[in-house]
């Protein structure tokens, strides 16, 4: 199944609303006849008003009058009342259409490009724009047409009643026009800026949240958080700004809007006196006239909904271009398999990260990358795992591309562990099948016992099926990173990538791992990052990164030797690790 548009199209309105169009037509026409049944009573008040003239006693004409005038009432009541069924089922079939398909196509969007959109932006187009869209169907779809056509109605009766002063009731129209014509300019891009605005704010508000405990830790509050107070400041500026760009011109549309009254009512009584108007036609015609153009100010109202409406779509459309991976058709490699790095170059925003970096990761081996913080190491580890694309160069595993690589053909040939695990909410052995599902019970406890998770799992209220939530709240960071460990582990798949993944252990801790790591999958091609060089001293190869550049590669004695980096890290690294307090003297010890 391809993408539902290509790149740079946006959705159109028959894919938007396809299959709700017979219920949106129903809904519109309901509207129309409720708008023209809504200014029945009004008609029917003049003529109450000329047999009150007649016979201002009470009389069965009059009572005959009110009965209808209330069967207008119901009337109009039950149209919209069908009107607004209609729109808001077809509104909800929307919104379910629509957000299946986005979340489809976000299952196949490549990993480099959803990295790029941060969680605001995200929640924003799969949320809050598809909900918008909804709202407009299901409310204001109806109101909308009934707001248009309320006055063509009306201004239809005034031209029965007299058609001078039917003109006369829009000669303001061209005015108040104009007025909103000044207050739209340039609506567009603030509504642009207001939306990435409002996406900066949810991001920020989400971090917070997010580390909400640790700003209470360090007493600080949301005004101390940098990057909300950021955001807030910039969301308050543009609603200054746009509220001071649009009130001027939005008073003068509403002020205009109503300012009929002042030529209908003394021409009205003018044409009253002159004998050529009956008093029953004033009334009418100053009942209808003066308020036949506010629903406009709806209609106006509704204009910029649907400006953001067209801007959520562009927003999310991106989303559907995406197509469905090709299933079937793509062999998985097996067994052990060699990495290579081919003139690979990557820069971030245009400042280059890693610059030409051949490099080979030899098959059911272990390669440890090294260097100082900022040297690329993880860089090169994303690079692997699939998340980022390089600028330049290729990637291989086993021969083939890895950029001709389905993501599901990535996910089951190379798993990543990062420093920061992520825990679903759900059971730990949920958490632990993902990757997995039909895992038997001796490769889970394998899993756990290389991950050193299995003796704190077994400790848990209800071992294996203990529940949790995204956060792992239960569960401390060394117990989440053994989690997430033991899931890329259980998965057994050919290459993995752990970039910092064991910052929970000691560095006995971490050599045992790694010992237990190439036992248990002996034909693994394993790419680690540590900035504990003691825990992989015994790896196959050794590869020391320095601004982005590959410096060096070899084995520990190798380089220790020629490496000058690595051989100062190394006496750094060994010197804290040996060192340790003097013995104090005697009558120290004794005074203690």
């Amino acid at each position: 199944m391809g993408g539902e548009f290509s790149r740079g199209q946006r959705p159109t309105r028959r894919w938007l609303l396809r299959g709700q169009g017979w219920r949106l037509g129903g809904a519109v026409a309901m509207a129309v006849l409720a708008a023209g049944v809504e200014l029945l009573p009004f008609v029917l008040l003049a003529q109450a008003v000329n047999l009150v003239l007649q016979e201002p006693a009470p009389s069965a004409s009059l009572l005959q009058l009110a009965g209808w005038m209330a069967l207008c009432v119901l009337l109009k009541y039950m149209l919209y009342t069908f009107a607004y069924y209609l729109s808001h089922v077809a509104a909800y079939r929307v919104l379910f259409n629509t957000r299946r398909a986005l979340v489809r196509h976000l299952s196949w969007a490549p990993l480099p490009w959803l990295g790029r959109l941060s969680s605001g932006e995200l929640k924003r187009r799969l949320i809050q724009d598809v909900e918008r869209m909804e709202q407009f169907i299901a409310h204001h779809s109806v109101e909308c047409v009934a707001a248009l056509l309320s006055p063509l109605w009306a201004f239809a009766l005034l031209c029965a009643v007299d058609w001078r002063l039917a003109l006369c009731a829009l000669l303001p129209v061209p005015l108040a026009l104009f007025a909103q014509g000044w207050m739209m300019r340039g609506l567009e891009g603030r509504l642009r800026e207001y939306a990435g605005a409002v996406d900066d704010l949810d991001g920020a508000t989400l971090e917070y949240l997010r580390n909400a405990l640790l700003m209470k830790a360090f007493r600080q509050d949301s005004r101390s958080f940098k990057r909300m107070r950021e955001a807030l400041d910039r969301y308050r500026r543009l609603i200054g700004r746009m509220i001071a760009l649009s009130v001027p011109g939005w008073s003068a549309f509403t002020v205009l809007l109503g300012a009929n009254v002042a030529i209908l009512f003394p021409l009205g009584l003018w044409l009253y006196a002159r004998g050529e108007l009956g008093l029953s036609d004033l009334v009418l015609v100053l009942i209808l006239g003066t308020g036949m153009l506010r629903p406009l100010l709806r209609v106006a109202r509704f204009n910029s909904q649907i400006q953001e409406i067209i801007g959520g779509v562009r927003r999310f459309a991106p989303l559907l271009q995406w197509p469905q991976p090709a299933e079937g058709n793509e062999q998985v490699p097996q067994g052990a398999l060699e990495v290579r790095f081919e003139a690979v170059c990557f820069s971030y925003d245009g400042r280059p990260v890693l610059r030409d970096i051949d490099l080979c990761l030899p098959a059911g081996q272990m390669t440890a990358l090294v260097g100082p913080s900022g040297s690329g190491k993880s860089t090169l580890a994303w690079l692997l795992g699939g998340l980022l694309d390089a600028d330049s160069g290729r990637v291989s595993i086993g021969g083939r591309p890895l950029a001709a690589m389905s993501d599901a053909t990535r996910a089951v040939t190379v798993g990543v562990v990062s420093q920061e695990a992520f825990v679903f909410r759900g059971s730990v052995l949920d958490n632990l099948l993902i990757g997995r599902p039909d895992a038997s019970e001796e490769q889970l406890f394998t899993a756990l016992r290389v991950a050193q998770a299995e003796d704190f799992v077994r400790a848990l209220p209800q071992g294996l099926h203990t529940p949790l939530d995204e956060r792992g709240v239960r569960l401390s960071g060394g117990e989440r990173q053994r989690i997430g460990l033991a899931r890329a582990l259980l998965a057994e798949t050919p290459v993995l990538v752990l970039d910092e993944a064991t910052a929970f252990a000691d560095s006995r801790t971490e050599q045992r791992f790694y010992r237990d790591l190439r036992q248990a999958w002996p034909e693994q091609t394993v790419l680690v990052i540590a900035h504990r060089l003691g825990s992989v001293r015994d790896a196959e190869q050794i590869v020391v990164l320095e601004r982005g550049v590959l410096a060096d590669r070899g084995q520990h004695p190798q380089l220790l030797e020629r490496s000058p980096l690595y051989a100062q890290q190394w006496r750094r690294q060994f010197e804290t690790e040996q060192w340790s307090i003097r013995n104090r003297s005697p009558q120290h010890a004794v005074a203690d």
